[in-house]
């Protein structure tokens, strides 16, 4: 038995809604985000792979046409201390969830060098506002490309269990 589902396409129509930082829920879940003071925030869209920086309140709006669909990841943007660089990770954008992948973040401010602990494979993105000098996985130096104001770089399977640490010095 083979099931089908039908649409009648007079009633296929696209959809359109606005979108927003302010729609998060950034207090809940298992690890609340404290946003506070956050002024810009990152948001990459899944299906056209483009980063939009907004503002708390702004709206984006969304279309899409049936059977479609599109995914956000949004992103506070942190201003190094010297105050010149602005700088969000996205995560790894070959998965469905790429915020997930991300699994630790810290900035050294003295050093200029931002680690992020990753979990999985794929191409890993982030917006920063300066090309950084050089990037390091698991302290070894590796390509990448910056283009458009966001950071690529490949990071391949680790061999144990642990997290892949990333590291971007500017």
């Amino acid at each position: 038995m083979t099931r089908r589902n039908k649409s009648a396409s007079e009633f296929s129509h696209a959809v359109t809604c606005l979108a927003s930082p302010q729609d998060i829920e950034w207090s809940n879940g298992k690890v609340p985000m404290c946003i506070k003071g956050v002024d810009v925030f990152a948001v990459y869209c899944f299906k056209d792979k483009k980063l939009k920086l907004m503002k708390w309140s702004e709206k984006l709006e969304v279309s899409l046409e049936p059977f479609s669909f599109e995914l956000l990841t949004v992103s506070p943007v942190t201003v190094l201390s010297k105050g010149l660089i602005q700088f969000a990770p996205i995560g790894l954008v070959n998965m469905l969830n790429c915020g997930g992948a991300i699994q630790s973040l810290e900035f050294d401010d003295d050093r200029d060098v931002v680690k992020i602990g990753v979990r999985g494979c794929g191409e890993m993105r982030v917006f920063s506002s300066e090309k950084p000098i050089s990037c390091k996985i698991d302290g070894v130096a590796v390509k990448f490309d910056y283009e458009d104001r966001m950071v690529r770089v490949q990071v391949s399977w680790p061999s144990s269990s642990k997290l892949s640490m990333l590291e971007f010095l500017f």
